[in-house]
Formats: structure tokens, C-alpha cells, sequence
């Protein structure tokens, strides 16, 4: 969707507030010198205020210039409409149809009879149980996704951090359920904004944002899956690769650190004695936590 704005799109959900923002003003309440801060700046800022330019009077046109974009998408989103039900327009008459056309439209009728019925069984049947089945698990995982989200929100003293700040996986599952919890809403503001043309044209940032968030979810879940699947198709090769990879930083890079410092490094001359007895102790414990030389006793100790 494309239309004009003179205000960004805010990402952020609009009827949610952050308990950052809400710990950060309890804790500016309790620090008396971040207050005392404060109004010192705001005395500064009042200052400012008397040594600025007198503030330039906006003009007719800038005055109407919100409602000249307004009428903008409002025409856009008109043109959109009519190119789309312009093959709609300018239908010639039928001429008298044939014998086999005659067959042809009522067995076309006899089908669209059928239809009709399959239809009307399914929308005043069916299509009420399907929904209220709908509503009740939407409700359902709505109210675990509040209680999950009080959990991550949870804090133990005002100035505290919650969960979703230490942890970023708990972050992460506070954006998706809080995504959750916000498709509903505006899923039903994107039905109302057809109701007029007036919802049409300030409707756009919802919208953007709805699809915006499903896309994002739909990469993960497409993401996560192929990735999911490449790791289970070549195992074998993936543990492979990742093995050799640590083995070469971990094991081999420090053995071989080790044994070039134990002889003269970069032209410097140490302890021979001591450079070899460290060098071998760490060698030692290198090839143990390797696991590729283990004692006796540690073998049969484990």
C-alpha cells in the first residue's frame, strides 16, 4: 500500500505502554537529584523560549495542507476502486442465445441451484459453530497470553529488572505475545475502514503495521522451518563441521599457541625449564578437557 503522510509510522502499538517507562518515572520520583536535574533544565528551556524567533505564522495553503493529502490518497484509493471494477463497465447485449447455449446455461443453473445450497447450509449451520469455536479458543489463548506477559512483566521492587530485560528469549516472546494480543484490535479497525471514505484515508498506518507484523512472523516461522530442516537432512555433515570448527579454536589453535610460546616466541628468551613445565602442564589439561587422552583412573572413574 502506498499513500502520503505527513507523520511517520509509528512501529510501536499504540495502546501499549512499556513498564520500562513506567519504572523509569517511579525511580525519577524516589532520585531527588535527577528531579532537581530537571528543573534546572527546564528553567534553561524557558530561557531559550524568550531569546527565540517569533514563530512564523503558517500560511492558507499550509493550513490545508493536511486535507490536500487526505483528498490525495482519498483519490488514489478511488482510482485503485474504479480500475478495479472497470471491466464491469460498458457491457454489451447478449444476443439471442442458441439451442446448445440454452442447455449449456441450465445445467450452469441447475449447479449454481446446488451450490446455493451447499452455501446456505454452510453459512447458517456450520459457519456459526466454526466461529463461535473460533472466538472461544481466541479468547482462550488471549487470556494464557496476559498471564504469560504478567510473568515477564513481573518485577520484584519498582526499580527492579523484569525478565524480558535479562533474558533475550523472554523479550522476544513478549513482542509475539503482545503481537497477539493487538491482531484483533486491528483486525477490526481494518473491516471498519471501508464504512466510509473517511476511515479509508486514516486507516493506512494500521494497516501497514497489521501486515507489516504478519510478515515478519511468517519469515521467522519460514526461516526457523528451513533452517529446522537443513540441520535434520545433513546432520551428519552439519555436526561434522561444527566439531572441526571448535576443535581448531578451542584445541589446536591453543596447542599450538602453546607450543610456540614454549620455544624462544618472536625472538624472545625465556626460562626453558619453566616455559616447558607450564607447557606441558597446559597441554596436559588441554588434551583432558578434549577428551582425547584420558587417564585410567579418570575413565574409570566416570
Amino acid at each position: 500500500m502506498e499513500y502520503m503522510s505527513l507523520e511517520p509510522i509509528s512501529l510501536a502499538l499504540g495502546d501499549k505502554v512499556s513498564t520500562a517507562d513506567k519504572s523509569d518515572s517511579v525511580s525519577d520520583k524516589i532520585d531527588t537529584e535527577e528531579e532537581r536535574d530537571k528543573a534546572q533544565s527546564q528553567k534553561l528551556v524557558e530561557k531559550l523560549k524568550l531569546h527565540t524567533v517569533v514563530k512564523h505564522v503558517p500560511s492558507h495553503k499550509e493550513q490545508a495542507l493536511p486535507l490536500i493529502i487526505n483528498q490525495v490518497n482519498c483519490a488514489y484509493e478511488m482510482g485503485k476502486l474504479m480500475e478495479k471494477n472497470s471491466h464491469l463497465i460498458g457491457i454489451r447485449v447478449k444476443r439471442s442465445m442458441s439451442v446448445g447455449e440454452r442447455v449449456v446455461e441450465s445445467a450452469t443453473t441447475l449447479w449454481d441451484l446446488f451450490v446455493l445450497g451447499v452455501s446456505y447450509v454452510f453459512w447458517q449451520w456450520v459457519w456459526p459453530v466454526v466461529t463461535r469455536i473460533f472466538v472461544i479458543g481466541l479468547v482462550f489463548h488471549r487470556t494464557i497470553a496476559e498471564i504469560v506477559l504478567q510473568i515477564l512483566e513481573w518485577r520484584a521492587r519498582p526499580d527492579a529488572a523484569a525478565l524480558k530485560d535479562i533474558s533475550a528469549t523472554a523479550q522476544q516472546v513478549d513482542i509475539r505475545l503482545q503481537q497477539f494480543c493487538y491482531w484483533p484490535i486491528q483486525y477490526v479497525k481494518l473491516r471498519q475502514r471501508k464504512d466510509n471514505w473517511e476511515s479509508v484515508t486514516t486507516s493506512h498506518p494500521d494497516y501497514i503495521r497489521f501486515y507489516n507484523s504478519l510478515w515478519l512472523v511468517a519469515n521467522d516461522v519460514i526461516i526457523g522451518i528451513a533452517l529446522g530442516s537443513y540441520i535434520i537432512d545433513n546432520a551428519n555433515w552439519v555436526a561434522l563441521q561444527i566439531n572441526s570448527i571448535l576443535t581448531g579454536w578451542t584445541v589446536e589453535g591453543l596447542q599450538r599457541t602453546i607450543s610456540w610460546l614454549m620455544d624462544w616466541p618472536a625472538g624472545l628468551k625465556l626460562n626453558n625449564e619453566l616455559a616447558a613445565f607450564l607447557g606441558d602442564l597446559f597441554l596436559w589439561v588441554i588434551e583432558n578437557w578434549a577428551g582425547k587422552d584420558l587417564p585410567h583412573w579418570y575413565s574409570s572413574f566416570s
